[in-house]
């Protein structure tokens, strides 16, 4: 049965290594160069291989591979490829010397027009050659470059039998991931993915290269938790890791009828996470486009070989599935099924939604989204997906021990469910009415919640519209903040040539 796509140190500084002067002669911002010219240029910056022309296989190829189809039709001048963090300094001044627009590619698995592509305004820093791992401190840390996809991650630190707060499709990039917050199967014990980074090596805007953590750099190290592209090119993310061997995990599906059902069920389960965080459910309510119907499909883990472990599960089995691939395994498998059933490439777009955890809300959002995209599901290709996930009480609190981070998100908000609305057409022809709909569906889903008191402000990045007010949602005080931090480390604003993500 097809499932539509859904989801899914070194402490100081180092000194740059190439000087202004050592850049190519006449580079100088007031000259105005075209994208054609700073990609001319940067050949003289970095090893000219290293710089990609769209008359290049290389090139096509790291176009190819984005997740978002509109993504991959972006042209940028030229790709440029680093291979490590001297790499990344020397294109960082070069840039922000002459003026040169800029965009910066991890895994590709954003899904909104100009977040981690340009157009021929500008060239791509693509990241994917930066793929260095290694385990530190006895094993407690993991260095990860923001060039490797997490199902890299998972199979370095496996035989190792460990693991740590990355995400839950293995697709998906380091890069992106991370600085958005993410949310892992360990997050409801250990917070979002980037409550586990212990030290982040980034390239600022003048170039250097720093680390920030909590005892160099501190500003910068919470703001980095939630930064996005406002801060630097992050070169490197030290994780704390976690002992892992085998877990339960995989999926379960279910009739769409059972919806009210299974949202009431996840209330209790959400409630459950106090007393056991080592489980995550997240159901996705998809248009099957081959079935023409709706299907419930829930990806699932437990860390431990235990199978529906009491009381987290309690009453699951009572549910009836019409499919079930749930077993014990590492949790590399579960991932890669993850990624199975969410394939990119078609056009897409999604916005996120946070609200006090209830089970009617969830199911009044299928059904109004049900009536709003009827009119475009006979089309070829076309699909919408809702997926439920709980951030509880615990999660909140987990994220507080770990030095705290820029989302705003307390303990009083009390448990939490995330939405995740994901829109998916391949017709450009239908661009127009799938973004409207989107807009349509995130308006009426945003009042509804508030008309019923259950709305929480925050908007989580990593699932977000680029019309929504992502950093704003953190609160003003810690917006305020994280602006501080962005004047402290940038006073001159360089980075505005960097374009993409969500700016302050």
């Amino acid at each position: 049965m097809h499932t539509p796509s859904a989801i899914f140190l070194a402490i100081g500084s180092l000194a740059l290594a190439a000087s202004v002067a050592s850049l190519p002669s006449g580079s100088n911002a007031t000259e105005g160069l075209s994208a054609e010219q700073c990609c001319t240029r940067l050949k003289g910056v970095l090893d000219s291989s290293q710089v990609l022309f769209p008359d290049s296989e290389e090139y096509d190829a790291q176009e190819a591979s984005y997740y978002s189809g509109e993504q991959a039709l972006q042209r940028p001048a030229c790709r440029v490829t680093p291979s490590n963090a001297e790499d990344v300094s020397r294109v960082v001044k070069f840039a922000t010397l002459n003026d040169c627009n800029f965009a910066v590619r991890s895994g590709g698995h954003m899904n909104w027009v100009g977040s981690s592509n340009i157009g021929e305004a500008g060239f791509t820093i693509d990241l994917e050659d930066m793929k260095r791992i290694e385990l530190l401190d006895n094993s407690k840390t993991v260095a990860i470059s923001p060039g490797l996809r997490w199902a890299d991650v998972y199979s370095f630190l496996s035989p190792h039998n460990l693991h740590t707060a990355g995400g839950r499709s293995s697709g998906v990039g380091v890069g992106g991931f991370l600085l958005g917050g993410g949310i892992s199967f360990l997050s409801l014990e250990f917070g979002f993915g980037s409550d586990n980074v212990v030290n982040y090596e980034i390239v600022l805007a003048d170039g250097s290269i720093v680390n920030a953590n909590e005892s160099v750099s501190s500003d910068l190290y919470w703001a980095l938790k939630g930064g996005s592209t406002n801060y630097g090119i992050v070169t490197r993310f030290d994780m704390a890791t976690f002992p892992l061997t085998e877990i339960w995990g995989g999926s379960l599906f279910y009739n769409a009828t059972l919806g009210p059902t299974f949202y009431e069920y996840l209330v209790g389960f959400t409630q459950r996470l106090s007393v056991d965080p080592h489980g995550l459910l997240a159901p996705i309510l998809a248009w099957n486009a081959a079935e023409k119907d709706y299907l419930i499909w829930t990806p699932n883990a437990y860390l431990g070989p235990e199978a529906f472990p009491s009381p987290l599960y309690d009453g699951l089995q009572d549910i009836p599935t019409i499919r079930d691939t749930m077993r014990i395994t590492n949790l590399t498998s579960v991932t890669d099924e993850i990624e199975n059933g969410s394939p990119g490439g078609s056009r897409t777009q999604w916005f996120a939604l946070a609200f006090k955890a209830n089970a009617e809300l969830p199911w009044d959002i299928h059904l109004k989204g049900d009536d709003i995209f009827k009119p475009f599901l006979s089309r070829p290709n076309t699909s919408w997906a809702l997926t439920m996930q709980p951030i509880n009480v615990g999660m909140i609190a987990a994220a507080k021990n770990r030095g705290g981070n820029p989302f705003g998100l307390t303990e009083e908000d009390g448990d939490l469910f995330l939405v995740l609305i994901s829109v998916f057409w391949t017709d450009p022809g239908d661009d127009v009415d799938m973004k409207g709909a989107t807009q349509d569906l995130l308006k009426w889903s945003t009042d509804t919640a508030k008309e019923r008191g259950l709305f929480n402000r925050f908007i989580y990045m990593n699932y977000a519209l680029n019309t929504q007010p992502v950093l704003e949602s953190f609160g003003q005080e810690n917006f305020d903040r994280m602006k501080e931090v962005k004047e402290k480390y940038d006073p001159r604003g360089l980075l505005n040539v960097w374009k993409g993500g969500y700016k302050l």
